[in-house]
């Protein structure tokens, strides 16, 4: 049970700090962001509709998992390593 608290535990971790990691640099991209007018010409009144990228709902929940098994796994071996010293 320990060792299933601590996988979890690393993979909220790893998953906050991408997250927090993005978010952050958005704000930096956004805040240092100056526009140039002047190299964009006329500006076109015209509308274009297309598609987006949206990802899997499955996405999250596949990465989380894969996660805290990779975290559990190494928290394994380097228990095994260190008892056999």
């Amino acid at each position: 049970m320990k060792l299933f608290l601590q996988s979890i535990a690393i993979s909220i971790g790893i998953h906050l700090l991408f997250f927090l990691g993005t978010y952050v640099a958005g704000i930096i991209r956004t805040m240092n962001y100056t526009p140039d007018f002047e190299a964009a010409g006329s500006l076109t009144s015209e509308v274009t509709f297309g598609t987006t990228y949206t990802s899997s709902p499955l996405l999250l929940p596949i990465t989380f998992i894969s996660v805290a098994v990779i975290a559990g796994a190494l928290i394994t071996l380097y228990r095994s390593k260190s008892t056999a010293y």
